[in-house]
C-alpha cells in the first residue's frame, strides 16, 4: 500500500466511524421523529464521504497531499472523544451537537476536500456536486441546532464554520 493509498483508507475509515456516530445518535434519539432523521441524514453525508474516498482510492484517482504528521492522530483522538459523548445513554441534545462541533471543526473536512480534489480533473461534473454539499454541510448543522438544541452559541459557531468554509471553497481553483 502506497503512502497514498493509506492516506485515502485512514480517512475513510474516519468518515465511516463518524457516520457510525451519527446513526447512534439517530437511536438515540429515535423518539423525536425530525430530530432522529436529522442524524440519520448527516450519517448518510459521511457514509458519502467515505464512498468518495474509497472510490478515488479504488480508481487511481488520488492527489498528492502532503499531511502534518499530527493530523491523524488528531482526528483520531476527536473520534475517541466523540464516541465516548455519543454512546452515553443519558446524552443530550446540546451534547450530541457538541460533538458534532468537534469532528465537524476539526481537520477533517480541509483533508476531505483536499483527497477529492483529483475529481476535478476528470470528473468534473462530480467533484462540482461534492463541493456543493460541502458548502452547505455546516449550514445544516447551524438548521439543525437552531431548531434542536438550548444553546445558542452552537448555532452560532455552526454559522460561522459554514462562512469559513464557503470562503474556503470558493476562494480555490482547481
Amino acid at each position: 500500500m502506497t503512502k497514498n493509498d493509506a492516506i485515502y483508507a485512514t480517512f475513510e475509515d474516519f468518515e465511516e466511524q463518524l457516520a457510525h456516530c451519527y446513526f447512534i445518535l439517530h437511536e438515540r434519539f429515535i423518539a423525536d421523529p425530525s430530530l432522529a432523521k436529522f442524524w440519520s441524514d448527516t450519517a448518510m453525508e459521511e457514509l458519502q464521504h467515505a464512498s468518495m474516498l474509497r472510490y478515488c482510492r479504488e480508481r487511481d484517482i488520488m492527489a498528492e497531499v502532503d499531511l502534518d504528521l499530527e493530523t491523524p492522530s488528531h482526528v483520531e483522538q476527536l473520534l475517541d472523544m466523540v464516541q465516548g459523548i455519543v454512546n452515553d445513554p443519558d446524552v443530550t441534545v446540546d451534547q450530541a451537537f457538541y460533538a458534532s462541533l468537534l469532528m465537524e471543526s476539526s481537520e477533517m473536512d480541509e483533508v476531505y476536500e483536499k483527497l477529492i480534489r483529483a475529481l476535478a480533473r476528470d470528473h468534473r461534473v462530480l467533484y462540482d456536486a461534492i463541493k456543493a454539499s460541502l458548502r452547505s454541510h455546516h449550514d445544516r448543522f447551524a438548521d439543525g441546532t437552531e431548531q434542536f438544541c438550548n444553546d445558542g452559541s452552537l448555532t452560532e459557531a455552526f454559522r460561522t464554520l459554514g462562512r469559513s468554509e464557503r470562503r474556503a471553497l470558493c476562494g480555490r481553483s482547481v
